[in-house]
């Protein structure tokens, strides 16, 4: 065998153990629904905030240009540009700015604290589901799929989301948990402890459902409307009483202690 020969087989060899090695890397399908999905809440939670925040930032823009403040005008501009062209990577990071402008930070803190708040019931749902996934391939030996689930949970911060949201949600526990919530049409809800619960029509059909609790007492809940399943979101001024509807901003139906 000549050196040429050796050479192509050697590589050839290589080239074999890279893909088989990739192959098994390779990450569980579940895991990458899973985070569209998380990916797909999180955008759809943020947007209204990043919306406002930017109307924020054109009118701040004006008001620069007009005095004449055209360094700030500029750090402000580019402050816009980095939210269009990624909300995310924008809020994570710090001020483009050494010094941005005094009304610029105040404007920028008040919206990373608005989208935190916004996006926690998404990330703390995403955590859940990714340790249930972990749960279930360890039992049932697929290690290497337990070990990517690990892996995303850790980049995603489960222990930190999770530990947020208990204590969002041990602020309110008593008032909702446990108990048997009736609207006028006859539809009833149920929200257990663990962020499970039950939701039924006014013929008694059940389905199940899954709530959690936003910063801003903010229940969202992957419940169901008309037999399809569908985001309701809940708030209960009272201890027997509340409201809620299909979108955060308009609560717009009524619901009682039965």
């Amino acid at each position: 065998m000549n050196t040429r020969t050796l050479t192509t087989l050697v590589v050839l060899g290589f080239a074999l153990i890279a893909s088989f090695s990739s192959i098994l890397a390779a990450e569980p399908a579940q895991i990458g629904m899973l985070r569209k999905a998380w990916e797909q809440a999180r955008d759809r939670a943020a947007q209204p905030i990043d919306e406002s925040y930017l109307r924020e930032l054109q009118k701040l823009l004006d008001t620069l240009t007009k005095g004449g403040q055209l360094e700030d005008a500029i750090v402000v501009k580019n402050e816009s540009q980095s939210i269009v062209a990624d909300a995310n990577a924008a809020a994570s990071a710090s001020a483009a700015s050494a010094k941005p402008p005094a009304r610029l930070e105040s404007l920028r803190k008040t919206w990373v604290q608005a989208r935190d708040k916004a996006v926690q019931p998404s990330d703390a749902v995403y955590v859940r589901e990714l340790q249930k996934l972990q749960d279930t391939y360890a039992k049932a030996g697929k290690l290497e799929d337990a070990l990517a689930a690990k892996s995303e949970l850790e980049k995603v911060g489960g222990n930190a989301v999770m530990d947020n949201h208990a204590a969002t949600t041990s602020r309110q526990s008593k008032s909702f948990v446990g108990k048997k919530w009736a609207t006028a049409s006859g539809s009833q809800f149920t929200f257990k402890a663990d962020g499970t619960g039950t939701q039924a029509n006014a013929a008694g059909k059940e389905w199940p459902l899954k709530w959690t609790l936003g910063a801003d007492d903010l229940l969202t809940v992957d419940g169901w409307m008309d037999d399809k399943q569908s985001t309701l979101y809940f708030r209960f001024p009272k201890s027997r009483e509340g409201v809620f509807g299909t979108s955060a901003e308009k609560l717009d139906k009524q619901l009682a202690v039965k």
